[in-house]
């Protein structure tokens, strides 16, 4: 049922146009940048977008310009796991890794903690309204977000044709703190 459930809505989304995505990414990352969980917070994780997926460049630039240490997770695809490296630029600071996402330059001196991340900001293929995500089906996310401080915050970011009243879900997949959409902003896990 997942599986079906998440191509639909992958190929749904990947229909849109760069328009749609474009605007409604900007109007997303505006909200992002409002949130007081975001205007404190020292270091933010986030994803690197790929394909028509909430798009994450500008939303990264300005958070390195507000003097925010930013993180994108490199893929251990034969570990099933996620590694939180720190962004130091858009341009040459980031390698195709795993499933050809982007992804940070495995540079030593820029690896994290994950006990260091206030704010985790994740992908995902669909959403509810109570903050529950559907991912690409590989849990990667699911396990980082175990890892987290018990205060780390967790953020989804989604277009609105990406949220339902229900999704399948199992019993090993993570609420999230808050959902922003271009529309909505929902309260997941308080």
């Amino acid at each position: 049922m997942k599986k079906d459930f998440r191509k639909k809505i992958i190929e749904y989304r990947n229909n849109k146009d760069t328009d749609f995505i474009s605007k409604n990414s900007q109007i997303i990352t505006e909200k992002l940048l409002l949130m007081d969980c975001i205007k404190y917070a020292n270091t933010i994780m986030l994803y690197l977008d790929f394909n028509n997926e909430v798009k994450t460049d500008h939303l990264i630039t300005k958070l390195i310009s507000l003097k925010k240490t930013v993180a994108a997770p490199v893929t251990i695809k034969d570990e099933r796991k996620l590694i939180p490296f720190k962004i130091t630029n858009l341009k040459d600071g980031i390698n195709i890794g795993s499933y050809g996402i982007r992804e940070p330059k495995q540079d030593p001196y820029n690896e994290l903690n994950v006990e260091d991340i206030d704010i985790l900001i994740v992908p995902a293929v669909a959403y509810d309204k109570n903050c529950y995500r559907l991912g690409y089906g590989g849990g990667f996310y699911d396990r980082f977000i175990e890892c987290l401080r018990e205060d780390a915050i967790t953020i989804g970011i989604a277009f609105d044709l990406q949220v339902f009243d229900y999704i399948p879900k199992e019993n090993h997949d993570a609420q999230l703190n808050y959902l922003i959409t271009e529309n909505n902003i929902y309260l997941g896990k308080i």
